[in-house]
C-alpha cells in the first residue's frame, strides 16, 4: 500500500472502454458511476492497464503526456485494488 495518497477527482474506471474518442481527441466521459475522491493512481492505473494492450510505448506515452514517472507499486496496487470492484 502507498505510504500517502494523492487526493483528487477521479473516475474510478478510467478505461478506453469509457472514453468517447472523435477525430483522435478525447471527447468526453461514461459510466460515472465510481466517480469520487481517490488517488490519482486509480484512474492512471486503469488507463495505463487499458492502453498497455497496445503496447508498452502506448502506455508509457500516456504518463509522459501526464507528466508524471511510471510507479510500478502505485500501478500494481491500485490495479489489484480495482479487481475488488
Amino acid at each position: 500500500m502507498p505510504a500517502t495518497f494523492d487526493r483528487v477527482v477521479t473516475h474510478g474506471d478510467f478505461s478506453l472502454d469509457n472514453l468517447l474518442v472523435a477525430d483522435g481527441e478525447v471527447t468526453g466521459c461514461i459510466d460515472l458511476g465510481r466517480v469520487g475522491i481517490a488517488d490519482r493512481w486509480q484512474d492512471l492505473a486503469i488507463l495505463w492497464h487499458s492502453l498497455a494492450e497496445f503496447g508498452d510505448k502506448a502506455a508509457a506515452a500516456m504518463l509522459q503526456s501526464y507528466g508524471i514517472a511510471v510507479d510500478p507499486a502505485r500501478l500494481a496496487f491500485h490495479l489489484r485494488l480495482d479487481e475488488f470492484f
